[in-house]
């Protein structure tokens, strides 16, 4: 059953919130995958159950600290990017548990999570565990090794989706291949390969709805516009970029909330 009370909208105000007051941090690549998020951690034992979350793409974090923060996991998100703050740049599962995988260095994490779901399997817990990769970070190696690998274990516990935004630090993502030519690729390998709008949430359930009923891992590639939700924040520029005050006050009213 499809259960949905965290909105991605609120996911989106909670990032810029925190972007803003410190001037620093991913919007982009946050608001992107706000849908996803909100779908996960209103469907999946996330924080206390055995399903885990590795966001390969880590500065995307702040979406993650947006939905903990909405769901009273934790009780405040004005310690972004402090020193010494559980909230930093990119997941730290030292520094906050609830991270399952410390990233930030681009192309490890569908390996990290290959390694939670062959470890799941062996000890035959019912869990998943979710991947969360960026298009550019297609660009890495490491990446389409773990592509290879992961058929070979029958990791049916493993689902892995890739942000395809189609923009990435330095501008739109050179040498992408497009979305028929990249599910074709990955199919390939031996993963069952959809392609949904990854903006659209019942697209996103009925995706995984019968995740397990086969012996190969799931690879879901998400058709997404980086900075969704704010119109001019829809452009690669948007990356890296903290808003100013006016910036920040216009943002707010697109998502639905009144401006400071």
């Amino acid at each position: 059953m499809l259960k949905m009370k965290i909105n991605p909208n609120k996911l989106r105000k909670h990032v810029l919130d925190m972007v803003y007051d410190k001037q620093s941090g991913h919007i982009g690549g946050s608001f992107s995958i706000a849908e996803l998020t909100a779908y996960l951690y209103n469907n999946f034992n996330l924080i206390e159950g055995n399903d885990k979350i590795i966001l390969s793409k880590g500065h995307a974090v702040p979406i993650l600290y947006a939905a903990l923060y909405e769901l009273g996991v934790i009780n405040t998100i004005n310690n972004f990017r402090e020193i010494n703050s559980p909230l930093q740049g990119h997941p730290d599962k030292e520094k906050l548990p609830y991270m399952h995988a410390t990233t930030g260095a681009l192309g490890q994490g569908l390996s990290i999570a290959i390694g939670h779901a062959l470890a799941s399997k062996t000890k035959k817990l019912n869990n998943k565990i979710f991947c969360i990769l960026g298009d550019g970070e297609l660009q890495e190696g490491q990446i389409w090794e773990g592509f290879m690998l992961a058929p070979k274990y029958k990791l049916s516990n493993l689902v892995c989706f890739i942000d395809y935004n189609k923009a990435q630090n330095d501008g739109y993502v050179k040498n992408i291949l497009d979305l028929g030519d990249l599910k074709t690729k990955i199919n390939s390998f031996g993963w069952e390969t959809k392609v949904i709008d990854g903006h659209n949430i019942k697209e996103i359930h009925n995706s995984i709805k019968n995740l397990g009923q086969w012996d190969y891992p799931l690879c879901i590639i998400l058709d997404t516009i980086k900075g969704k939700g704010v119109s001019f924040m829809e452009h690669p520029e948007w990356h890296a970029k903290a808003p100013n005050k006016e910036e920040y006050n216009n943002a707010l009213k697109e998502l639905g909330y009144e401006s400071n």
